[in-house]
């Protein structure tokens, strides 16, 4: 019953065909010290119906073992690959996607993790969406533990994984799009809240120009937390209109022990966060570029 639920709700069968290449898009996934899960995804986005012409993997300092995966994948992947990489001096995933979008050259820009499967029609469902001014937020459903445990390459080159979860999930779901549609209407009436409705940095896709106006992620953010928000609310200041794609293009979390020892409101960074008079273009981001401890190496 879950699994033709999910079927029902995607609109799309698993096909494990590579689509037609879109060369206004890149798609920066970031990583760290998960070469498998980080290959399914990049598995995942070969199958798109609409495939980006570049894939950045932002990596917050994995030892060795995933540029080897890398370079052993990019041969059969239809995109080009690149790798860029910085010393590990613990969670810095603020500067990792700056190190990511420094490189891109697309006008759209997509965003994923390395435990966030996309289904096949994830990047054009985000592109539909993505008019001028926008930033389109994407959705998460959980799979279920139990079929999880068995993933492996071929459920997800068939796109097997997309029928594996619950229908809590898609409840779950329904309850996260209707909360951003409400924040964002507020938005629209001038009377929106702070960093509402919320940018979550494992699904969303942005115009790289808007991301350049905010100086990308604020690498003040150190640690587990917020800075995913914070790049949302110095965007709506920007002028971008936040879009909910939560149930046209929501991603398939890979269960996995957790990278932090505090919930969001725990974090390092909540004081941060809260003060007051953020302003928009962020004082350490992408302007900081080029950094002498950062490796970029092109793939493929």
């Amino acid at each position: 019953m879950a699994a033709e639920s999910c079927e029902q709700k995607t609109g799309q069968e698993g096909r494990g065909i590579m689509g037609k290449t879109d060369p206004a898009l890149s798609v920066v996934v970031t990583t760290y010290r998960q070469p498998v899960t980080l290959g399914w995804v990049l598995m995942a986005l070969a199958r798109q119906n609409r495939t980006p012409a570049h894939v950045i993997v932002a990596d917050d300092g994995s030892p060795d073992e995933t540029l080897a995966s890398l370079r052993a994948a990019a041969p059969r992947l239809p995109f080009a690959l690149t790798h860029v990489w910085q010393p590990n001096e613990g969670f810095r995933a603020a500067r990792s996607r700056n190190n990511a979008i420094a490189l891109t050259q697309t006008p759209a820009v997509g965003f994923l993790d390395q435990d966030m499967l996309p289904p096949a029609h994830w990047s054009e469902a985000l592109r539909q969406r993505l008019a001028p001014r926008t930033v389109c937020l994407g959705g998460w459903l959980n799979l279920n533990k139990t079929e999880a445990a068995g993933l492996n390459d071929e459920a997800v080159t068939t796109g097997a994984f997309e029928r594996w979860c619950d229908n809590a999930a898609w409840t779950g779901l329904g309850q996260r799009h209707w909360h951003a549609c409400f924040y964002a209407a507020l938005r629209r009436l001038r009377i929106g809240i702070k960093a509402k409705p919320r940018l979550r940095s494992g699904n969303f896709m942005a115009w790289r120009d808007d991301l350049l106006t905010v100086n990308g992620f604020d690498e003040a953010f150190v640690g587990w937390g917020q800075e995913d928000d914070d790049l949302g609310r110095r965007l709506y200041r920007a002028g971008a209109r936040p879009v909910s794609c939560h149930r046209q293009a929501p991603v398939f979390h890979i269960p996995h022990p957790l990278r932090r020892d505090a919930a969001w409101s725990q974090g390092v960074n909540t004081g941060y966060f809260s003060r007051q008079n953020v302003p928009t273009h962020c004082a350490v981001g992408l302007d900081s570029r080029p950094l002498a401890d950062v490796r970029v190496t092109t793939l493929s």
